[in-house]
């Protein structure tokens, strides 16, 4: 119910939210954010991008673009 409310607050359809693989998406999209978030702030830390930063930006592309797929299909 409280996550329910959050959307409706922050002016999404509910129709939207109805669907669970909508949910599925818009999670996923916001891990892979969260993951190329992580892997920027990497190459910040090493002052460049390294294997660990690359493979990381490389899973959160992969995760949004399925997240985007999900929430198109």
């Amino acid at each position: 119910m409280g996550l329910a409310l959050f959307f409706a607050a922050a002016g999404m359809p509910g129709s939207f939210w109805d669907s669970p693989s909508n949910v599925t998406a818009a999670i996923l999209l916001g891990v892979g954010a969260v993951i190329i978030g992580l892997s920027l702030a990497l190459a910040k830390v090493f002052k460049r991008f390294n294997g660990v930063a690359w493979a990381l930006l490389v899973a959160g592309i992969v995760i949004c673009a399925y997240g985007a797929w999900r929430m198109a299909s």
